[in-house]
């Protein structure tokens, strides 16, 4: 063969594969009526077979880009109001469907077939509707591309039936719960088909989505000439009225305000409302929360405030609009939540406090009244993004002034625990560069209604946010940057910002600052948080990002975000590594982290090195490990506003290991180890054990234990109460948790189902060896002579659970009933000793608190 020649043969190959990279699957669906489609799950109608075939789909997982191992059909028509799409997913062994039935919206192992359409066409943004064999729905959002929001909701309806040769599902989605710009021209959308097939681990696409590349709904192909004359009316009323019992056999009959049993009744509504085919108005009028499971109990030594995930369904629909705060990076030193949507309807501020000032006298309360939750008026949210790629979102609330009613031995009154709050959140973001591209910004108000003197001594009368953010991706995404700016300002007394300075977020009162101290003649604060990410994000084979951080000492946003320190300055560095074609795995994932940190005076705060991998075997099992290593760096919070103290360098491993979950049986387990230079020892051990005796019933054990040596635990600050002179109280201790979670979920049918969990949680603190902790910066202490040792010993029980019983009797309107009990014991002292059996069974002894509630809400539209 001539050079000639081979230069054309390179060439040709060249462009073929060039030819084939760029190929774009396109499927052109017939405009019906609604008559021709009997939905039933059968595809027997006669417009079926004429429609245009999307077969072909190619495997993401196990084996990336070659095609699937099973065939599969589908089909699409649509009307003025509704998108109907024909599945077949033919199978040559259709006695290993794997075709569980159980909640909706649940992550059971099982075959699927997933329809997505992006209906923006701005490749980022996709609604996703999912279907198994017998009939299981799960609705799903992508935005930013590939990142997904389970918790969005639609009103739809689906068929299955399970054959000799496979199975078929027929779908109808109304027009009415997908987003897009109006018009009369024809219209190209972005659409998608996914199969899964459980017990090989097998996901394929229509439209190929390469695994190793951040990046879903811009490989969508094309829908191609939508027309949808008319803008469907987009309206739903969901009214619910609750009616509970609360049966507190745990009270005491000394207590003014204690009830055997408590009878109460609630009602209100939930709104949407499309207010243009672009934007859609959410509200939601005196919410019930009732059937949301209880947070977790656990034990918290630590100086900080503790985090709990957001269960409440109007908060969690649709949110991905208002997440913001952050940028694309890898690996950040993050400490905080710009919006955490748990400050809306918190508990009451003066529930958890023992003493209130009053304008002339301090409170001792020797009993209160439980207020649980402040209640929340209403809340509204406005969200869609226009034909022009601009995204907006709008939320406000307002939660109620709430009163605590008080009693001591000499008066009985009312006060205000929590005055009326006013919330507000708003986003924007503009897609730029054909979507490559991001700008945006964001403000959030928080506003109180403060007239009592006391409150004004703990609380912020305002707090405000306002930031922009942008990122930008190139070379087909697999590179790009982001960056953000916020800055933040809270008002208030001087009493409420001096409370700020010295809260654990940063200790302006620290002894050995350089550059922080105390103003007690503020009453306003302001600071900011910048970051800048870039990096190498998708793609084969290697991948890398820095990551830059700072945030000023001033920065506050605890009135509506979750703030656990401010005070930093942070690059950070990945390095990670994937291989999607190994031999002796299916896949594997190496990744290493640098992560720096230095306050402002300039101590170091974090200095850590870790390798990390993930294997998936080709038995579908995973292998999870994790090693770590700390250099030396300082503490500057541990003290609660003392002297830093300096962390023996130490070291951390981590070990999961999760076997093939679409087995009946299946299990994971996990452990860690960690200890440092100075003999500080961490152990923790936990394991999943799952079981599906039936198609319909689901079974977990999850038990785990952690035990803790600590050298440094905190206890007191001032302990000798000497004027002048500040002493730092620290001892010994060694922590013992033992708890488990038992779930037991039967599913009756696809829309009707019962949950139940059981989580008994019980911990002993020993502490011993007291000591004075004074030299700045090392990690030594003088001896405390005392008979201490012991006597501060703690233990706690506590036993949660829950039974939900949900019937969606019709799409969008459900029945619940539920029941919870919580067996609570206070901290007892004068226990050293872990007795985690005698424990336990002991925590059955104590009085229960149940509630029973029923709960039903009605859907009302199109």
């Amino acid at each position: 063969m001539t050079t000639l020649k081979l230069l054309i043969l390179l060439i040709s190959l060249f462009a073929s594969q060039h030819l084939l990279a760029q190929k774009t699957n396109i499927i052109n669906p017939p405009k019906i009526t609604d008559d021709e489609i009997n939905l039933d799950g059968i595809l027997d109608e006669e417009i079926w077979r004429e429609t245009e075939l999307a077969t072909e789909f190619i495997q993401s997982m196990p084996y990336d880009g070659i095609p699937a191992s099973e065939k599969t059909e589908i089909r699409v028509l649509y009307s003025e109001k509704f998108f109907y799409v024909g599945a077949r997913a033919y199978d040559s062994q259709p006695d290993s469907i794997i075709a569980n039935l159980f909640r909706r919206d649940g992550n059971e192992p099982s075959d699927w077939i997933y329809v997505n359409i992006d209906s923006y066409n701005d490749n980022r943004t996709a609604f996703t509707f999912a279907v198994n064999p017998v009939g299981v729905q799960k609705d799903i959002l992508y935005y930013d591309d590939y990142r997904e929001d389970i918790l969005w909701d639609a009103v739809w309806d689906v068929k299955t039936k399970i054959l000799n040769d496979g199975w078929v599902a027929e779908f109808k989605i109304p027009i009415s719960q997908l987003r897009f710009t109006s018009s009369k021209a024809p219209q190209n959308w972005g659409i998608n088909f996914q199969r899964r097939i459980a017990r090989k681990g097998e996901i394929s696409f229509w439209s190929r989505s390469p695994r190793e590349e951040y990046a879903v709904v811009s490989k969508f192909g094309i829908l191609e000439g939508i027309r949808i004359s008319s803008q469907p009316v987009r309206l739903e009323i969901i009214p619910y009225i609750s009616t509970g019992l609360t049966n507190d056999k745990s009270g005491s009959s000394v207590d003014p305000f204690y009830k055997l049993n408590d009878f109460k009744s609630n009602f209100g509504a939930d709104i949407k409302y499309g207010i243009t085919s672009d934007f859609t108005l959410t509200a939601t009028i005196n919410p019930d929360f009732g059937q949301v499971e209880a947070d977790p109990a656990f034990i918290n030594l630590t100086e900080f405030e503790s985090y709990y995930g957001e269960r409440r369904p109007f908060f969690l629909e649709g949110f991905e609009i208002f997440n913001f705060g952050g940028t694309t990076s890898q690996n950040t030193f993050k400490t905080h939540t710009n919006f955490y949507t748990r400050r809306i309807g918190r508990q009451p501020f003066a529930s958890s406090m023992s003493k209130l000032i009053n304008e002339t006298d301090t409170l001792n309360l020797n009993y209160q009244s439980k207020k649980p939750l402040t209640k929340i008026a209403g809340a509204a949210k406005i969200s869609g993004k226009t034909k022009n790629g601009l995204s907006v979102g709008v939320l406000y609330s307002h939660t109620l002034a709430d009163s605590i009613d008080y009693s001591n031995s000499e008066l009985r009154g009312s006060i205000l625990g929590e005055p009326a709050t006013h919330y507000l959140v708003g986003r924007v973001r503009k897609d730029l560069q054909k979507m490559d591209a991001q700008l945006g910004g964001f403000v959030t108000l928080v506003d109180r209604d403060l007239n009592d003197i006391y409150l004004k001594n703990y609380l912020h009368s305002s707090a405000y946010q306002a930031g922009l953010d942008d990122q930008y991706y190139w070379k087909n995404r697999n590179w790009g940057m982001s960056g953000i700016l916020n800055i933040s300002s809270v008002n208030g007394s001087e009493n409420a910002l001096l409370k700020t300075q010295t809260t654990s977020a940063r200790y302006f009162n620290r002894l050995d600052s350089k550059g922080l101290s105390v103003d007690s003649s503020l009453t306003n604060m302001s600071g900011y948080f910048g970051e800048f990410s870039i990096g190498r994000y998708s793609g084969n084979g290697l991948r890398y990002s820095f990551t830059y951080s700072e945030m000023s000492p001033e920065y506050e946003i605890n009135d509506i975000g979750f703030l656990e320190r401010a005070d930093y300055r942070a690059p950070h560095y990945h390095l990670e590594y994937l291989n999607i074609n190994s031999r002796f795995f299916e896949s594997y994932w190496l990744w290493a982290d640098v992560n720096h940190a230095w306050n402002f005076d300039g101590d170091m705060i974090y200095n850590f090195y870790s390798l990390s991998g993930f294997f998936r075997l080709k038995n579908l099992w995973s292998i999870y490990s994790l090693l770590r290593f700390s250099g030396k760096f300082y503490n500057d919070r541990i003290a609660r506003g003392g002297p830093t103290m300096r962390r023996p360098k130490d070291w951390f491993t981590y070990l999961k290991i999760t076997t093939d979950d679409s087995r009946s049986q299946f299990f994971d387990v996990s452990s860690s180890f960690r200890s440092d230079a100075a003999g500080e020892v961490e152990f923790f051990i936990g394991a999943g054990l799952n079981y599906r005796p039936a198609s319909n019933l689901s079974l977990r054990f999850a038990p785990t234990f952690r035990s803790s040596k600590n050298l440094d635990q905190y206890r007191d600050t001032d302990f000798y109460n000497l004027d002048n002179v500040k002493d730092y109280l620290f001892s010994n201790s060694n922590i013992n948790i033992l708890s488990a979670e038992f779930r037991a979920d039967i599913t009756f049918s696809s829309k009707l189902s019962l949950q139940t969990y059981l989580r008994p949680y019980y911990s002993s603190a020993d502490f011993y060896n007291y000591k004075l902790f004074s030299k700045s910066r090392t990690f030594q202490s003088d001896v405390f002579e005392s008979d201490y040792d012991h006597r501060f010993d703690q233990e706690y029980k506590s036993l949660q659970g829950n039974a939900v019983l949900r019937w969606e009797f019709k799409p969008g309107s459900t029945l619940f009933f539920v029941w919870q009990q919580e067996r609570e014991s206070d901290y007892s002292d004068l226990k050293a000793d872990f007795t985690p059996l005698s424990g336990i069974y002991d925590t059955f002894k104590n009085n229960p608190s149940n509630v029973f509630l029923i709960k039903v809400s009605y859907r009302f539209g199109n």
